[in-house]
């Protein structure tokens, strides 16, 4: 774990970064890559129907 007070010390000089935190502590780093994009699901859900695409859900969840 890190402190958050010390989270610039593992930080690159360039790109976007995840911090996973709990109590204060960083738990996990993960670099974003270029081709990644971070979302919530109702986000992704609006970002898809604003491009044309219709969100359906299965009448059967065993299907």
């Amino acid at each position: 774990m890190i402190n958050k007070s010390e989270a610039a010390d593992h930080l690159p000089d360039n790109g976007r970064i995840l911090f996973t935190c709990n109590n204060g502590k960083i738990l996990s780093v993960r670099n974003v890559h270029e081709d990644e994009h971070v979302s919530s699901l109702k986000s992704l859900i609006e970002l898809a129907e604003k491009a044309g695409y219709m969100i359906v859900k299965k009448s059967d969840p065993a299907v």
